[in-house]
């Protein structure tokens, strides 16, 4: 008999679903060592893991770790990002677009 290869949910599963002031509050707590990490994200209703890496990081705030952007950084400014939107525009209106090949 086969086995399954495609072990995806069926619908994607959606990320950061807990509430920012929440998320500050638990963060607070257990810098202030008042709770652990476990009882903090059960009492605030956050997930475990996210409270533990925004709770360790000393140098933000938590009102600050709590509103963190989740995925990769931008490597481009908006400024160089604008530019270079601009500069491939005017190509392809001249006919060099980019094609598959490049």
């Amino acid at each position: 008999m086969p086995r399954r290869t495609d072990r995806r949910p069926s619908s994607p599963k959606k990320r950061k679903q807990y509430n920012e002031e929440d998320m500050a509050r638990a963060t607070k707590a257990v810098r202030e060592k008042t709770t652990g990490y476990l009882r903090a994200s059960r009492s605030f209703n956050v997930p475990r893991t996210a409270l533990f890496r925004l709770s360790r990081d000393g140098t933000v705030t938590p009102d600050n770790a709590a509103v963190t952007k989740l995925g990769r950084k931008c490597i481009l400014n908006s400024k160089l990002e604008k530019e270079l939107v601009d500069y491939i525009l005017a190509i392809e209106s001249k006919f060099y677009g980019l094609t598959s090949q490049n």
